[in-house]
């Protein structure tokens, strides 16, 4: 739970036309103040991988994954693993305390197999000749004291937000879900009040849920809001923000 930036790329394009958009957007990413900026990797089903590369080649695998919906025979819906074939991406540490951001595009099989109830159903997966990529990055724990503050936020949150501008300027089909707001508003105001009222709000959650569960590393809760020098601060304004009522309440 936390402050996000949601994204979903797609393009129908060939091999060579996904390898020189993710060129594109690795571009557009250099100039703009994160702290860090990978190159670009790339796996292919058909590649040799060194035991050294295992560990590398999973995560893309797992990162460039799509999941579809399927409703079954007898009325259950399941959601379906989409492996990819080929992955093209590279990642971002956008400030101090942000998740990273990784951008890239996948290429799919069009069917799939899928085993329920002990029988192989082969599922269409409607990603023939596309190349897609949905991921999000939780911006908020760069607004954390420790790692910089608001403005730490903001420079993490606006350079992704940025980059996306970017990205939707290439021939993609781009949808952002920004938890803040900001990709519709552009008001930094507004994204200052939001990060205030979201560290508030989870401050607030994982304050009751420590009182619970206590904060043993096996048993207990971990949270990077805990780790904040004003967590109480925080977690006593969003428990009055809970606290007051809504304008449908009396």
């Amino acid at each position: 739970m936390g402050l996000s930036l949601s994204y979903e790329i797609r393009a129908t394009v060939s091999t060579e036309q996904a390898r020189q958009l993710v060129q594109q957007m690795h571009a557009a990413a250099l100039d703009l103040p994160f702290n860090e900026v990978d190159d670009i990797q790339e796996w292919r089903t058909d590649d040799v991988v060194l035991d050294e590369d295992r560990s590398a080649v999973h995560l893309l695998k797992m990162l460039g994954s799509q999941y579809g919906q399927k409703r079954m025979a007898d009325g259950e819906d399941r959601w379906i693993d989409i492996p990819p074939r080929h992955v093209l991406a590279f990642s971002i540490t956008p400030a101090e305390g942000s998740e990273t951001a990784v951008f890239g595009l996948a290429a799919h099989p069009p069917v799939v197999e899928f085993t329920y109830r002990g029988a192989t159903h082969l599922i269409e997966t409607g990603l023939a000749g596309q190349y897609t990529w949905a991921q999000a990055c939780k911006t908020q724990y760069a607004g954390l004291q420790q790692h910089g503050g608001v403005d730490n936020f903001l420079q993490a949150h606006q350079s992704l937000v940025t980059l996306l501008d970017r990205i939707a300027k290439l021939p993609v089909t781009l949808q952002v879900s920004d938890d803040s707001g900001y990709w519709e508003h552009r008001d930094e105001a507004q994204l200052r009040k939001q990060l205030a009222s979201w560290n508030g709000l989870v401050a607030a959650l994982a304050g009751q849920m420590k009182d619970q569960l206590g904060t043993d590393p096996d048993t207990g809760i971990q949270a990077p809001i805990l780790t904040a020098p004003d967590f109480e601060h925080l977690e006593a304004k969003g428990l009055t923000e809970w606290s007051e009522p809504t304008d449908d309440e009396p």
